[in-house]
């Protein structure tokens, strides 16, 4: 299944940033995705670690706990999701119906406790 403009404005919302006018929440939340990964494969890799073991590590927790994935990426130049080629241009795919990219029991809880 595709992503819908839905959930991409979901995730857009779940990482608190602004869309500007000149752009999609499709373009915002690729970038914004691909950029968290790549910032996190550059953490996680280490003498011990190595790049594979780190990029699986960084997929996992960051597309495959939300139910969604992606195809393939780049991190030299510019951070990006690349597509398959000769497909329409849909960078991510999701496994179900919902994404997982809600509010947590953390949060909620913070937000309650602001209000007493």
């Amino acid at each position: 299944m595709d992503l819908n403009n839905n959930d991409y404005r979901k995730i857009v919302h779940y990482y608190k940033l602004n869309k500007p006018k000149n752009k999609s929440y499709k373009e915002v939340a690729e970038e914004t995705l691909a950029g968290k990964l790549c910032r996190c494969i550059k953490k996680v890799k280490s003498d011990k670690i190595n790049e594979k073991a780190a990029i699986a590590l960084c997929r996992e927790n960051i597309f495959k706990k939300r139910n969604i994935d992606f195809y393939n990426f780049k991190c030299k130049e510019k951070q990006k999701l690349v597509h398959k080629k000769n497909k329409t241009k849909k960078y991510l795919k999701k496994f179900s119906k919902k994404i997982g990219f809600n509010k947590t029991k953390r949060a909620n809880k913070n937000k309650n406790k602001n209000k007493k």
